[in-house]
């Protein structure tokens, strides 16, 4: 079988997600031919390093020369370059049984490659909360790997699944970290809070709150501070909210926070998104980021920020926000962090409750069971070969009704 994993974007956040997938495919189907389509500088550091398994073929993905600096242009506002990306190289994709992506990008060519049978497996990155994560659009792919229950469900509710198949398979990016050592990143004892503004303006707490965030923790010197936002948040000036169309110009970073002994400041490195800062700080303290998931791998103190004063009690798309203290501004930040470092395990409970309803995770690896799901999947798919790709009424009922036992198996 010939089947593609999709690494397309402009940072390299989404390849922690993807990777272990890849190797873990590989590991256990070393006869098919596998290969690793990476388009952007950011990404190919990430991932050809972390390809680890042998018989991976990287294809590198670039776009016409005579389209770089218009599409570069336009990436201040939208997803231009990987668009001309996929585009551009539509051929490379044609002969695959399969194309796995983390994100919705790629569907940006799968009607091109739908005559050809290439069916397209969405993979994941992230396991928030918002509506943008359950969006309709999701019903395209012919495969969903989901992290947990509460993704099938909300999916459910929007018709992100509707015919299309699932498979529960947990979190890949867990996979390197069960067993790590936090890394000590001050050399004192003092509690340490990461603070993770997410970049898109509609949520974000960055655009209102987040320079008067970084002058409260520099005079506070008793606490430490890892300012370790959303990767994308300085990657663009200009930020585009997906859900509301909001448009914001992103503050800058004023030079003064990088003098201060107790502030940590990373907007660009690895450690952003390969949970070194999620596993090293105390507290938690951001708005509408699912990398909080990601810190709840071990329940601790969160602290939330509504800089947009959002109704969001009751809200599903804020459901994050019942692990821990929300505040509108920073007036009353320094009693809410004494309090929640005082008593960690207020919101324990409701934590450990969250966080089993998102990730369904059990003694065999989530990567393996990734790869075991993409494999199921193609192979049925294949014995269908008559009838066209991801059509439930022309496809023999067997194939659904065996679809669906399979995926109530996972």
């Amino acid at each position: 079988m010939k089947i593609g994993f999709l690494f397309n974007h402009d940072a390299g956040h989404q390849a922690g997600h993807l990777v272990p997938i890849v190797n873990a495919y590989a590991a256990a189907n070393p006869l098919d031919d596998i290969r690793a389509y990476i388009g952007g500088a950011a990404v190919r550091d990430s991932v050809k390093d972390a390809i680890v398994a042998p018989g991976v073929k990287i294809i590198e993905l670039t776009p016409p020369a005579p389209l770089r600096p218009l599409a570069r242009a336009l990436d201040v506002a939208m997803p231009a370059s990987r668009w001309t990306r996929l585009r551009a190289n539509i051929g490379l994709f044609r002969d695959l049984d399969a194309l796995v992506a983390p994100e919705r990008t790629s569907l940006f060519i799968q009607k091109a490659l739908r005559r050809h049978g290439v069916r397209f497996i969405y993979s994941g990155h992230g396991a928030g909360d918002r509506a943008i994560g359950f969006h309709p659009s999701f019903s395209k792919f012919d495969l969903l790997l989901l992290p947990g229950e509460k993704y099938a469900r909300r999916l459910r509710e929007t018709g992100g699944l509707s015919g299309n198949d699932y498979a529960l398979i947990g979190y890949p990016k867990f996979d390197p970290v069960r067993n790590s050592k936090p890394a000590r990143l001050f050399a004192n004892d003092n509690p340490t809070i990461v603070y993770n503004p997410h970049f898109s303006p509609a949520f974000s707490s960055w655009f209102k709150l987040g320079p008067a965030v970084l002058d409260w923790f520099a005079d506070n010197p008793g606490y430490n501070l890892i300012f370790a936002p959303h990767v994308m948040l300085f990657r663009r000036p200009i930020h585009v909210s997906a859900e509301s169309s909001t448009v914001a110009w992103r503050p800058g970073l004023p030079r003064r926070f990088r003098r201060c002994p107790n502030i940590k400041i990373d907007i660009d490195s690895p450690r952003l998104f390969d949970m070194t800062y999620m596993t090293a700080a105390d507290l938690y303290l951001g708005d509408i980021s699912s990398q909080v998931m990601e810190f709840l791998v071990r329940p601790r103190p969160c602290v939330f920020l509504n800089a947009q004063s959002h109704k969001w009690d009751g809200d599903e798309n804020f459901a994050a926000w019942r692990l821990g203290p929300v505040l509108e501004g920073i007036d009353q930040l320094g009693p809410t962090l004494a309090e929640a470092l005082a008593f960690p395990d207020a919101y324990r409970e409701l934590q450990e409750e969250h966080f089993r309803d998102s990730f369904s995770l059990t003694a065999e690896t989530s990567a393996d069971r990734a790869a075991a799901a993409i494999r199921d999947y193609v192979v049925r798919a294949r014995r269908v070969q008559s009838a066209p790709v991801r059509d439930p009424v022309a496809a023999p009922a067997a194939f659904w009704e065996e679809a669906s036992a399979s995926r109530e198996a996972n």
